[in-house]
């Protein structure tokens, strides 16, 4: 029978109930804390309806209500939808809408997002964020007949389409035995901080559900703002682990000159970017360690390659690939490559989705016989680390909030006077970044700058419209027809 995170979740807290489990807001709760709040979640579900099946929407910051109503959701046969609840516009409901859930659960700290879904005629219900869920009137929709689905995370492909990627609980428990053989300095005695976003999958994966399931104490953040509150919590707590994104270590330390040394941190792992020029040497100096850089994807449960420690580093790799997968490099016509040529990279293995959620049609086109096409162009060495050339949907982060290129440029290319488009983000401190559009344009066009921000803009939010736009003769590519957007943000 496969395994289950909830009843490794319960073990954990039976076997050691008075042990810390996570540090909210200046305290520690322990394990038995946080059980009694899964029960009462799990108690308020039910009265609800809410039955095996059914898909709970968690529109919610990372919070023990967060955490504790997963848990719950599991125990009940269902699973759960995890949605940025910092995202007001139109795609909230919608993210809701396309998996049909039960009902949803925000923050109350959150203004107007309780409107805004309800409107849409999704059921909803606020909470405290310490606080268990309360009733929710919510509709059956069509249960799911598999009881292994755990969680469910919305992503966009190269060409803009949004959909919902359904991660098993076997995924996910495959996925954490590989990160533990991968990174085995790592125990029940480290605390490993929780601060990047839980509707993110690494952030759900590996500092929410990998510390709870494997006996390790985390450290709740809800949000990096303001930095001092975060590393102070980092300090009081005595972190030793810190996944991140790359915008995180530039908002927590990036902009704090005055910081002195931690020297209860051990480990200092990233993914989802590049780190900001400086900004490596910075972390060094913090934290007292190297950062390693790791590669994963949504389809994979998150995690794919992670640099197992500072003496395995290697230069413009982005780690070794984790033993739960296999990998191949592949050119256009599906054909094998040999180690270190370029080519798309294709995974196969326990962490990896079956597919889409509900959308056959999309998933042949990028799940075939076993194996996931990543569209990422990427080498692979003799010893399995992989170097990334370019990634499919180069992710901007704009005011902590992912923008896909994909979206942007497809409707870039709608433009009668444009004839090709890649859109990348540009650097801005520790804000994140923001959008540049790089296009070409047809015979005998005269189109400005402005005139191609002005048309994005009235088909997409403000804050995915580009700030820039570079007017090019041609896109560098490589010989698979794919844009390099490295180039691009080097010219």
């Amino acid at each position: 029978m496969d395994p289950r995170l909830d009843d490794i979740i319960a073990q954990n807290f039976a076997k050691a109930p008075t042990e810390p489990c996570l540090w909210w807001r200046g305290a520690w709760w322990s394990r038995g804390a946080i059980g009694e709040l899964v029960m009462e979640c799990e108690s308020t579900l039910m009265k609800s309806g809410f039955s095996r099946g059914q898909r709970l929407g968690l529109v919610l910051p990372n919070s023990p209500v967060m955490l504790a109503s997963c848990i719950a959701a599991w125990r009940l046969g269902g699973s759960v939808a995890l949605v940025n609840p910092h995202l007001k516009h139109p795609p909230v409901p919608d993210y809701l809408r396309s998996v049909d859930v039960f009902g949803a659960i925000v923050s109350r700290e959150v203004d107007g997002l309780v409107d805004v879904i309800s409107n849409a005629g999704i059921p909803v219900s606020s909470t405290a964020l310490n606080d268990a869920v309360p009733m929710i009137d919510g509709r059956p929709g069509t249960p799911d007949t598999g009881q292994g689905l755990a969680a469910l995370f919305h992503t966009a492909g190269a060409g803009g389409d949004v959909k919902a990627v359904p991660i098993t609980h076997l995924n996910i428990f495959t996925l954490l035995e590989s990160i533990i053989e991968m990174i085995p300095s790592m125990d029940e005695d480290d605390v490993i901080l929780n601060a990047i976003p839980n509707h993110h999958s690494f952030g759900f994966v590996v500092g929410g559900i990998m510390p709870i399931a494997f006996g390790m104490p985390q450290v709740l953040i809800p949000s990096l703002v303001p930095p001092k509150t975060t590393l102070s919590a980092i300090r009081q707590a005595e972190v030793t682990i810190i996944p991140a994104l790359p915008m995180m270590l530039g908002i927590l330390i990036g902009g704090e000159r005055e910081i002195a040394p931690m020297s209860r941190v051990k480990l200092v792992f990233y993914g989802g970017g590049e780190l900001m020029p400086g900004l490596a040497e910075r972390v060094k100096e913090v934290f007292g360690v190297e950062p390693l850089e790791g590669y994963g994807l949504t389809e994979a449960s998150s995690v794919l390659a992670v640099t197992p420690a500072e003496s395995a580093i290697r230069p413009g790799s982005s780690g070794r690939i984790l033993s739960c997968f296999d990998a191949e490099v592949r050119d256009r016509d599906g054909n094998l490559q040999p180690y270190n040529v370029d080519g798309r990279l294709w995974i196969h293995g326990g962490a990896v989705a079956d597919g889409y959620y509900r959308a056959d049609g999309i998933s042949s086109e990028r799940f075939r016989d076993g194996w996931f096409d990543t569209q990422d162009i990427v080498r692979i060495d003799e010893d399995g680390y992989i170097t990334i050339v370019s990634t499919a949907d180069d992710v901007i982060t704009v005011g902590g909030t992912l923008v896909y290129p994909g979206e942007i440029e497809s409707i870039l290319r709608e433009h009668p006077e444009i004839a090709d488009a890649a859109v990348i983000g540009v650097p801005r401190g520790v804000k994140g970044e923001y959008v540049e559009a790089c296009v070409v344009l047809k015979e005998g066009s005269s189109l400005r700058s402005r005139d191609i921000i002005s048309f994005v803009r009235r088909k997409l939010p403000n804050y995915k419209a580009p700030r820039s736009v570079r007017i090019l003769q041609e896109l560098p590519k490589d010989n698979l027809g794919k844009v390099l957007k490295k180039e691009l943000r080097c010219g």
